[in-house]
């Protein structure tokens, strides 16, 4: 088995080196590709890559100047992947690459098609604010499409050939969502399995209001539209 994981960056250049060497050394014994994609970056993410990427086989760079938006980077993440299992890894690495090689052993070992992660103790990171915004989403998405899980917005590892059929429409967060509820159409059971948050290395969430007022939105219209959502 193999695996692309998928890391969007943008302005991250406080992150991109120790996320290089994390992934590198920890996938070094398996079949992996590490696919980076610069959303569109106004500080030394570019040319921090380039270097980092230099006679590398292994590495994919996707670049494009204009910022679209988190789902969309992973989107185009997903058009470039070539292994059995996809996943992605924001730079700030708050998951760590341990746990998704735990996640790509455990699916490897029990025929798995869908593995998210049951965050341990991730509220510790957040303000008050968010952990309020946090609670009330999760809700809001068990009652909406009925999935019930500790945080829809984990670290994921996905099987590729499932992914290629899922029609994704939305844009800002909204891959999380369409991700597991493509999954869940298609009847694939989604196995939650025990890992770690860690600190981030540099950087903050960019989690904000808007953002999580534009999320609710469409997921009502993804709820009205799921017909469309499977190819």
């Amino acid at each position: 088995m193999s695996i692309s994981i998928i890391v969007p960056v943008y302005n991250e250049e406080d992150c991109l080196k120790e996320c290089f060497d994390q992934i590198t050394k920890t996938f070094e014994d398996s079949d992996y590709e590490l696919i980076f994609v610069n959303d569109g970056s106004i500080d030394k993410s570019h040319q921090i890559i380039i270097q980092l990427i230099k006679n590398n086989p292994k590495i994919k760079y996707i670049f494009y100047p204009k910022n679209k938006g988190y789902s969309h980077a992973i989107r185009e993440g997903f058009k470039k992947s070539e292994k059995d299992f996809v996943s992605y890894l924001d730079a700030d690495l708050q998951y760590s690459p341990n746990d998704l090689l735990e996640m790509y052993h455990y699916a490897e070992n029990n025929n798995l098609e869908f593995v998210i992660g049951a965050p341990q103790k991730k509220e510790k990171y957040y303000n008050p604010l968010r952990k309020i915004m946090s609670f009330f989403y999760n809700i809001y998405i068990s009652l909406l499409f009925g999935l019930r899980l500790k945080d829809p917005n984990s670290l994921k590892l996905m099987k590729r050939k499932y992914l290629e059929k899922i029609n994704f429409r939305y844009g800002y967060g909204m891959i999380e969502i369409e991700t597991l509820l493509g999954f869940k159409m298609q009847k694939i059971p989604i196995i939650t399995y025990p890992i770690n948050v860690q600190k981030r290395i540099a950087g903050k969430s960019k989690c904000s209001l808007k953002l999580t007022y534009r999320t609710i939105i469409d997921c009502a219209k993804l709820k009205f539209f799921k017909n469309k959502l499977i190819k």
